[in-house]
């Protein structure tokens, strides 16, 4: 794990390896899409005008579904919402922000919208691996606890020069790295006992806390029937002794070890990529084709991906919000292939 590459001397601007990888990401999705363009006989400046509008179109709807689906933690902490260095975007609200934009840019060109779809969606997979990699890095996008031997553990503590809702710090600051944190606390609707995976001795923790953020010094302030709902508080780290940090660090307290679903993401986002790229190239039929099984494939892997992470909340019908668009996108990949097969509308 390593949510900070590395920082600039001088200037303290630390350089998070979360956004330096969405860069790289871009790129190469951009390099393939311009190759894939010329091999189809389309003019490749078409996708470098188009590339810019797409990238923030995608970024702020990414960051939007984050942020809708965490509400009750950006309500207390508003100024995070910016703050896309930290993490924190979801691919499917990326999707719908970058295809709108795209529908309407190629729409204007006067371009044929199903071959470009068609061109950008390998470019589209190789791009989110690399995103894949900084969700590693960053320790956000995090698996379920599990017993297998490739099985991982985040480290208690990271020490970044930046805060979340500013980007730059002085000096280094502790924080719980995002899975520890997620261990600490009851995760309620996986585990309805209400208790968190991981314990630490109650020096480290500080009053008592609801699934709404209320606080209070002790659970003798509430009712019994009160209780149930609150949850021990664990200390900022910036608020324990040096002692106990020094106890985290030495991994006293090691987290459960869980899937590396980043890497799984990964695996299937390259591998599709390079499963579209072989397609368009060899085995390009009609128009339409390569973007609608993207759709499928990736609707079926994110479904079975998302039983294996943590970190999304469930919200409806005991799925998850990406889930449930999966089980809305797969389908409708289905019918639109079959319905434009029928037509064979030729890509030349």
């Amino acid at each position: 794990m390593r949510p900070e590459l590395f920082t600039i001397p001088f200037i303290n601007l630390s350089i998070p390896a979360y956004g330096v990888m969405m860069v790289i990401g871009f790129v190469c999705a951009l390099f393939l899409s311009r190759y894939l363009c010329r091999r189809l006989g389309e003019d490749p400046e078409h996708i470098t005008n188009f590339a810019v509008y797409a990238l923030l179109a995608g970024v702020i709807g990414a960051r939007l579904f984050y942020v809708l689906h965490n509400l009750s933690y950006y309500r207390q902490y508003p100024r995070e919402i910016i703050a896309v260095w930290s993490g924190g975007l979801e691919f499917y609200g990326g999707f719908i922000g970058a295809s709108l934009v795209m529908i309407i840019y190629f729409y204007r060109k006067k371009l044929s919208i199903l071959k470009f779809l068609d061109i950008l969606a390998p470019a589209l997979m190789i791009g989110l691996s690399f995103g894949r990699i900084g969700c590693f890095l960053n320790g956000c996008c995090f698996g379920a606890p599990t017993d297998l031997p490739w099985a991982i553990k985040f480290p208690p503590l990271v020490h970044n020069h930046r805060t979340p809702d500013s980007g730059c710090q002085k000096s280094p600051i502790p924080q719980y790295s995002i899975p520890y944190a997620q261990q600490l606390l009851p995760d309620r609707q996986r585990h309805p006992d209400g208790r968190p995976l991981l314990e630490l001795p109650p020096d480290f923790y500080e009053g008592y806390s609801n699934d709404t953020g209320h606080w209070i010094a002790s659970l003798e302030l509430l009712t019994p029937e009160e209780r149930k709902d609150f949850h021990r508080l664990p200390k900022s780290p910036s608020d324990l002794t040096s002692d106990q940090i020094i106890i985290l660090e030495s991994k006293t307290y090691p987290m459960f070890p869980i899937h590396p679903t980043q890497l799984y993401s990964f695996l299937n986002a390259i591998l599709l990529g390079l499963l579209l790229t072989y397609l368009i190239l060899r085995h390009y039929r009609f128009k339409g084709q390569i973007f609608f099984l993207m759709i499928i494939l990736y609707g079926i892997a994110r479904f079975i991906l998302e039983h294996l992470r943590a970190d999304n909340p469930i919200e409806f019908d005991g799925f998850t919000i990406s889930q449930n668009l999966s089980l809305l996108t797969i389908p409708l990949g289905l019918i639109m292939l079959f319905i434009l097969s029928r037509h064979r509308i030729r890509p030349s």
